[in-house]
């Protein structure tokens, strides 16, 4: 439990320890959480381009809107992380929550549609690389010394389409839930963090 579910708790309690907690006090520790969650976030910001950039090197395509995006997304971050932890009041900081939130769900909500605006673009592509694959899997499973396939001669089929569909919906699925597992957390505990703003501004001890 932090610090602030157990303020909650003294504030339903009528004794004089709730007198203990000014609101300059109150407004220091959302300040606190909020700050670390910047850190957070941009933690998983670096693992993510980290592994968009792995995949590209595999994939031989370099994935240069993606970086340039992150780059973008990390200077604005700094940017309002710089203000958070200078500011001086309740209302400066829940602008820069504000701020904060909708930069990171405009960025996940933009890297997401990249990800399957690029799946439709390069959708042969893949599919041939994907089968190529499989195929020189299932070679070196059973011991079958086979030269590595060429994906520009495969000739994918209806059936082909199909699966390696599927196989895209359920990574498009797995995605969004890591996403909304990091992503969304943090923009769930930022409103959390808004609301108590909020309530402080509009109901001053």
């Amino acid at each position: 439990m932090d610090e602030l579910e157990l303020l909650k708790k003294d504030w339903n309690k009528e004794s004089d320890d709730f007198k203990e907690y000014s609101e300059n006090e109150i407004y220091n520790m959302i300040k606190h959480k909020s700050v670390s969650m910047t850190k957070t976030l941009l933690l998983i910001g670096g693992i993510e381009i980290i592994l968009w950039t792995l995949y590209g090197y595999l994939d031989q395509q370099f994935p240069y809107l993606r970086v340039a995006m992150f780059l973008v997304f990390t200077g604005l971050i700094i940017y309002l992380f710089n203000k958070m932890k200078t500011g001086q009041n309740s209302i400066a900081l829940m602008k820069n929550i504000i701020n904060l939130r909708t930069l990171i769900l405009a960025y996940a909500c933009i890297s997401l549609m990249l990800a399957i605006v690029d799946s439709i673009i390069h959708f042969n592509h893949d599919l041939r690389d994907f089968m190529a694959g499989f195929k020189d899997g299932w070679n070196t499973a059973h011991h079958m010394n086979n030269l590595p396939t060429n994906p520009n001669t495969i000739v994918p089929v209806t059936a082909n389409y199909i699966v390696f569909a599927i196989v895209l919906l359920i990574t498009f699925y797995l995605l969004y839930v890591i996403y909304k597992r990091t992503y969304g957390k943090i923009l769930h505990d930022l409103r959390k963090n808004y609301k108590e703003l909020s309530y402080h501004e509009e109901n001053p001890f």
